[in-house]
């Protein structure tokens, strides 16, 4: 690290999500988070190991959604202080849970730099990873900028965010012109060609005080709450207080709320391979796959098969498929999905018709 000791490095790893995108995977009562989805461990745990070598134990928090606060200290790493697992009363998007945590940060460790990042990334080399993070801290540490890591982009995604970017060769910065929400293939092409776009990759850093600014400045309706959330962090009052506090805000994400309203945004080039497993596109996506393109995990005899996923958790059935093409097909937990790659987007809709199903909704 070239400026900054290590007491005053933090990271905050949001990890609140109940992953209904990635159903019937990931199920409500273990959310994709606390799943072994590549790597020797749960994801959670494989986001920690990837940072480890830069930030201290004691200086990694973690924030989860009350509900998922026993399955968070029976399998998250135990060299994280169980202090430093945060948990919301009910998830009003990031920006909420975002404020929150670096207020308790705050009142635990003073001030200093957060990284934010995901606990559902996939990330390879993880080396660049760690250089783009010390090249953030140091500049959130001598201005008051916000800091975010582009990803290059691959191909031409619908399904993330976009940064619009351009280099300043005196200060040796890219500057961030704007976000653009996910676009239809049509611009995704432009973007990509135009090179003066990376994807939105969801990973920040900056000052404490900087981000508090922030918060005052673009969300004062949530910032108004800072004094009252200062006054039970760690008393019996914090969690009966942050449910009504909870109740009476709008869920708004961090890039909505701050990002796309701010004119002092610095980006970082990434260019490790990344993705956010957010969908079962994703996860299929970091699978091996044979000739024709075909991912087969479990239990599997695929005849004139082609570019078709599938996963078969069960080990006492055997999934046959015949002259099929473009499909998922995923059994686990009791469920048997089969859907066309293309039409995966209907996913959510479709388990929130499930969730207010009385015959179906034991299956989510």
């Amino acid at each position: 690290m070239k400026n900054s000791n290590i007491s005053n490095k933090f990271v905050l790893i949001l990890a609140g999500g109940n992953g209904t995108r990635l159903w019937p995977i990931s199920l409500k009562s273990k959310p994709k988070q606390f799943l072994n989805l590549y790597g020797n461990n749960i994801m959670i745990n494989e986001t920690i190991k990837r940072v480890e070598s830069i930030f201290e134990y004691k200086n990694i928090f973690i924030i989860i959604n009350k509900e998922q606060e026993e399955i968070a200290s029976r399998y998250i790493d135990y060299n994280i202080p169980r202090e430093n697992i945060f948990c919301e009363p009910s998830s009003k998007n990031t920006a909420m849970c975002i404020f929150y945590a670096t207020l308790k940060i705050k009142d635990m460790r003073g001030n200093g730099t957060i990284t934010v990042l995901s606990s559902d990334h996939y990330i390879e080399q993880k080396e660049k990873l760690i250089e783009n993070i010390k090249d953030g801290i140091d500049i959130a540490n001598t201005t008051e900028n916000l800091v975010t890591i582009g990803i290059k982009p691959s191909y031409p995604s619908t399904g993330f965010g976009y940064i619009k970017f351009h280099y300043d060769k005196t200060n040796n910065y890219n500057i961030v012109e704007e976000f653009k929400e996910k676009p239809n293939y049509e611009n995704a092409l432009k973007y990509i060609e135009s090179k003066e776009y990376f994807w939105n990759s969801g990973m920040f850093i900056w000052n404490i005080d900087t981000i508090l600014k922030s918060f005052k400045k673009f969300l004062p309706d949530l910032y108004k709450y800072q004094e009252e959330i200062k006054n039970v962090i760690n008393t019996k009052k914090e969690f009966n207080t942050m449910q009504t506090i909870y109740n009476k805000i709008q869920a708004i994400s961090i890039d909505k709320g701050i990002l796309e309203k701010s004119d002092n945004i610095k980006m970082i080039r990434g260019e490790f391979e990344w993705l956010d497993i957010g969908t079962i596109n994703d996860f299929f996506k970091i699978q091996e796959k044979d000739q024709l393109e075909n991912t087969q995990l479990g239990n599997i005899l695929a005849k004139e098969t082609k570019k078709t996923n599938v996963l078969n958790k069960d080990e006492n059935c055997l999934i046959v498929t015949i002259g099929i093409e473009n499909i998922n097909i995923v059994n686990c937990n009791n469920v048997i999905l089969i859907a066309n790659k293309d039409k995966m987007n209907k996913l959510p809709v479709l388990t929130e018709e499930i969730k207010n199903s009385k015959k179906y909704n034991k299956y989510l």
